[in-house]
């Protein structure tokens, strides 16, 4: 997909929303935060709209008073968990050290494991690789490989996607049991990213069946325009349910994306025996 630097930045703002961050599972702003760990939680979670916020931004995205959410910054700057930028505060890097700490990312974890694999495969291929995990309704990226000439797209690690939108998604959906999976559709709330978006859930479903039957699933440019993605699961080698999916990236050609099919699919059974003594 050939786009210049500044529509390529016009593409990635309108196509990336960040969804409402959350604090144990309830949307900040959904409620105004009763006690001090639910007000520094929400402090936190309004740095998922931008990366450098103002103290009146904070207060405006956390549902606080400006008064609160400065204390609240102050405390954050002073422990290390934010820092401060001129008068402006961001995300500090101990939170990175947090993050790199979560199952999926701790060292020798899920991620280290895949690297390797998905090295591999963008040595091969040029194209970008993906490695994501379900995170309720979402998909939530953890890596992410590419190069100078790979296909552009608005994803990073720590992004996270609604599953629906996506080939990752898909692959993950697809796994889940019938009753499970049919009130996750029914729950989802689905948006149009693209021309070529489902945003029926009985298509879903129809779709997530094929999956089934495929082991594999597509995005023929549902979630990016211009962009087609192939992603496979990878099992959890006792119970054969999916912790984790890859997925490569091509300009949308046809059906071109298909001729990984079987790189994939091999790279993904050798991952998941990888992992497997991680996961017992």
């Amino acid at each position: 997909m050939s786009t210049s630097s500044a529509a390529y930045e016009e593409h990635l703002s309108d196509s990336f929303e960040p969804p409402p961050t959350t604090t144990g599972g309830t949307a900040v702003g959904a409620r105004r935060p009763d006690t001090m760990a639910d007000r520094a939680l929400a402090v936190l979670g309004a740095f998922g709209t931008r990366t450098v916020l103002g103290v009146s931004e904070v207060g405006a995205q956390a549902g606080l008073p400006k008064s609160t959410a400065h204390r609240l910054l102050t405390v954050l700057a002073d422990t290390g968990y934010v820092s401060r930028v001129g008068d402006r505060y961001c995300l500090s890097a101990r939170m990175f050290e947090l993050g790199n700490l979560v199952k999926a990312c701790r060292p020798n974890g899920l991620r280290d494991q895949a690297v390797p694999f998905m090295s591999d495969l963008f040595a091969r291929t040029g194209e970008t690789i993906h490695l994501a995990v379900p995170d309720g309704l979402d998909i939530l990226y953890v890596e992410k490989i590419f190069g100078h000439k790979s296909t552009k797209l608005a994803t990073w690690v720590g992004a996270r996607r609604p599953a629906y939108v996506t080939a990752l998604g898909k692959v993950l959906l697809a796994y889940r049991d019938g009753d499970r999976l049919r009130e996750d559709l029914a729950q989802t709330t689905y948006k149009r990213y693209t021309p070529f978006t489902i945003t029926s859930a009985q298509r879903m479903e129809n779709t997530l069946q094929q999956v089934q039957q495929d082991g594999w699933a597509v995005d023929f440019e549902e979630s990016f325009v211009g962009v087609s993605c192939l992603a496979v699961p990878v099992l959890h080698p006792r119970t054969n349910e999916p912790v984790a999916a890859l997925s490569i990236t091509t300009s949308a050609v046809g059906k071109s994306v298909m001729r990984f099919q079987k790189p994939m699919l091999d790279t993904a059974r050798q991952l998941s025996a990888r992992i497997g003594p991680l996961l017992v």
